[in-house]
């Protein structure tokens, strides 16, 4: 099987690079040669002419920018997975009489994928990351909790970092620690619940209980951060 990857930059580029290590055939569109030769050094096949990867490829893959979704004017009736934030299947039958609509990371931790089920398009994506089928209404809230969740968390275990070291902690032992922390979470998860962790290790008048009192604003600022994000999506569609 042949993939298609028009859009090779950050995102694209780790997808064209993980089906590559699955011994998919990889061809991969960029707009700059410079981009060409970087993605190429890496082994992949890569070319600045969307026609030539949409021709010789069994599946598409989008991974452009929002913005840039209109530039694209080929039509296909192959099997198009688009990772472009707010694109909806409707928006993409311009583009192919077979559209999905995929979420995932940087890291590449699982893709969520709308559309009419194909087991072909299912052990594709599997290459990359565990994928999970979702109604398409999920695919805008996901874009903010699977897309941008690693950024968010990566800025919570940031800010962790710094407090331990405001304590008196040197950076990289609290950075080691904190890390560890994350990396327990789905042991914790199993045995007590991230939901009712706190009532294990809070003792009343304890230390944890005071942390967890002064950070409740927190909780909030969080909320609005991903509702915020997620009401962006609307303005990308715009």
């Amino acid at each position: 099987m042949t993939v298609g990857v028009i859009g090779a930059g950050k995102l694209g580029s780790q997808i064209a690079l993980r089906l590559h290590g699955n011994s998919v055939r990889v061809l991969a569109s960029v707009k700059t040669e410079r981009s060409r030769q970087r993605l190429a050094s890496l082994g992949l096949e890569v070319y600045t002419d969307n026609r030539l990867v949409v021709e010789n490829s069994d599946v598409i893959m989008v991974a452009v920018k929002p913005a840039n979704l209109p530039e694209l004017t080929f039509y296909v009736d192959k099997p198009l997975i688009s990772f472009v934030a707010g694109a909806t299947l409707e928006s993409l039958r311009r583009l192919t009489s077979r559209p999905y609509r995929a979420m995932t990371n940087v890291g590449l931790t699982a893709i969520a994928v709308a559309g009419a089920y194909d087991e072909e398009v299912n052990k594709l994506l599997s290459y990359i990351a565990p994928t999970f089928w979702v109604d398409e209404r999920l695919i805008d809230p996901l874009t903010v909790l699977l897309g941008s969740g690693p950024a968010i968390v990566a800025e919570l275990a940031t800010a962790l970092i710094r407090a331990g070291v405001n304590i008196g902690i040197p950076w990289d032992l609290a950075r080691e620690v904190v890390l560890s922390l994350m990396a327990s979470m789905p042991s914790l998860d199993d045995r007590f619940s991230l939901e009712k962790l706190a009532q294990y290790v809070a003792t009343p008048g304890g230390t944890t209980i005071k942390a967890l009192v002064e950070m409740a604003p927190v909780g909030h600022l969080v909320g609005r951060a991903v509702e915020e994000a997620y009401l962006r999506i609307s303005k990308l569609r715009q």
